[in-house]
């Protein structure tokens, strides 16, 4: 399986302790199955960081390890109240921490985020943010959330991007 990763620089050997908490599925390694996804992320980061390049880092994972029991994995198939509370877990609870060592599901984006908001306002119910988020393309991410599961990803290579090119 190939997946990507935007930033700022190329990630050859990635470092958790320069992940950021409170994400999706809290601090870790985050990458994609698509390069698409990728490139906005990197665009994204330089576009907050006022720099005129990133770069997508691309891996190489073997599918096995999802099958083994050598690591703590959760696989989310699409959104669910199971995955809603874990996002919504990571995001908020400072506290929190999951056993995982790599978390798979779909991305909260910003069409997500006006659902959740609705959602911790009481302006609609649980069962109607997962009917709502059924709706929507999401595109995935898969988490890595050890050393050990770090170590799992091949580097195959970089490629620049620009920032100022528009997203789809």
């Amino acid at each position: 399986m190939i997946l990507y990763h935007g930033g700022l620089i190329p990630v050859p050997e990635p470092d958790l302790s320069l992940s950021r908490q409170q994400l999706d599925f809290g601090g870790g390694f985050y990458t994609t199955s698509s390069f698409a996804q990728a490139a906005k992320w990197s665009k994204i980061k330089c576009r907050r960081d006022g720099v005129p390049r990133g770069y997508i880092s691309s891996y190489e994972l073997d599918e096995s390890i999802f099958k083994s029991k050598i690591m703590q994995i959760r696989k989310f198939r699409g959104p669910s109240r199971a995955w809603l509370t874990f996002v919504m877990h990571n995001r908020k609870d400072v506290g929190f921490a999951h056993p995982y060592d790599i978390v798979q599901g779909a991305v909260a984006n910003d069409r997500v985020y006006t659902c959740l908001n609705a959602f911790e306002g009481g302006f609609i119910d649980f069962d109607t943010v997962i009917r709502r988020l059924r709706t929507y393309a999401l595109a995935d991410q898969i988490s890595f959330h050890t050393d050990r599961a770090v170590k799992q990803l091949r580097f195959l290579g970089e490629k620049e991007v620009v920032s100022d090119e528009k997203d789809s």
